[in-house]
């Protein structure tokens, strides 16, 4: 029985000393971009974020017509910041994978936005969107928004809440996340 409490023991403390290590100075992922590439990234986030916002805000009760509008007229914006997301290469391959496996992830979100548009125009009040998951269950925006969080504080305009990515109904509010 003691040695039981000995070895339980030896477990919790190289348990707690490697959990320690692996948020102290287990140093940084392998998908964290370099500064620049990070700048860069961050920029085209608040562009697009600032291009959202000026958008008009839609009535308390808009018609599927008019949400189906303002639909397109985000994913017009979101599309054009995916093209210029799509011309940062970073210099090395892991983060460069990442880089590209993100905005995989926003293309499959972006498609189901505009799908929603299209029912909305189709379906009216019947339609409904369909947020795309990651293996099956997870939505894809917090697979996204980890990749983000990997990142440190230098890409926060790059969470989707701050570009309302999954926000397609009600009103949008467009803050960047501390």
């Amino acid at each position: 029985m003691n040695l039981r409490r000995i070895g339980l023991a030896l477990f919790v403390v190289a348990w707690i000393g490697a959990l320690t290590y692996s948020v102290t100075a287990g140093g940084t992922s392998p998908e964290r971009l370099d500064d620049p590439t990070a700048r860069t990234v961050e920029s085209n986030c608040q562009s697009a974020q600032r291009v959202l916002a000026k958008l008009p805000q839609l009535d308390d009760h808009p018609t599927p017509i008019e949400s189906a509008a303002r639909l397109d007229r985000e994913n017009a914006n979101l599309r054009d910041f995916l093209r210029r997301q799509q011309a940062v290469h970073p210099a090395k391959k892991t983060p460069a994978a990442a880089l590209q496996g993100w905005l995989g992830d926003w293309e499959r979100l972006i498609a189901a936005r505009e799908r929603y548009a299209d029912e909305l125009r189709t379906k009216g009040r019947d339609a409904r969107f369909i947020e795309p998951a990651y293996k099956g269950v997870e939505p894809i925006a917090d697979k996204m928004n980890n990749w983000i969080l990997e990142q440190g504080t230098r890409t926060n305009t790059c969470n989707t809440d701050a570009l309302q990515a999954e926000v397609v109904n009600g009103p949008r509010t467009y803050e960047t996340p501390k």
